[in-house]
């Protein structure tokens, strides 16, 4: 290979290298805007968190019984509500927690969206008293960690 051709080379490896680059440095600064976009509401107000029961008792169940754990939830703010993580049960008492759906993880103001567990029952050596805390994670400032425990006491 000649001098010139060498020379030639050498300028479109850097030429190669520049476009390469800016099409890294435009994906990056792409991935940063998405990421900022996505966690974070640029209407300037402040979502708050609401539910239309702070507490569910179920009382005393016989084994057996069907049960699905609904809880509807609306953004009662001027800003737009975001669950951080898809709700979740925690056991204080009891056992076999249900797993938990939610319709939108995002809620404009004014908007609702029901959180649902899937059926469940409990059989000859799952009863007794039961204590779910359903954990709801948002954006709300003043209740980032909402619990709504629900109450259950299962008897053959």
């Amino acid at each position: 290979m000649n001098r010139a051709a060498r020379k030639l080379k050498r300028e479109q490896n850097r030429k190669l290298s520049r476009i390469m680059l800016s099409v890294g440095a435009l994906l990056l600064l792409a991935a940063a805007a998405f990421i900022f976009f996505q966690n974070n509401d640029l209407s300037g107000g402040t979502p708050r968190l609401a539910v239309d029961q702070e507490k569910i008792d179920w009382g005393t169940l016989k084994d057996g019984t069907k049960k699905v754990i609904t809880i509807t939830v609306t953004n009662t703010g001027d800003g737009t509500l975001r669950f951080r993580e898809r709700p979740y049960v925690q056991v204080v008492e009891g056992c076999c927690p249900p797993e938990m759906s939610i319709t939108s993880m995002v809620l404009k103001p004014g908007e609702s969206a029901t959180v649902t567990s899937v059926e469940f029952f409990m059989h000859p050596g799952m009863d007794g008293k039961h204590n779910y805390a359903v954990h709801l994670i948002t954006n709300d400032p003043t209740q980032p960690d909402k619990v709504v425990n629900v109450l259950s006491n299962w008897v053959e």
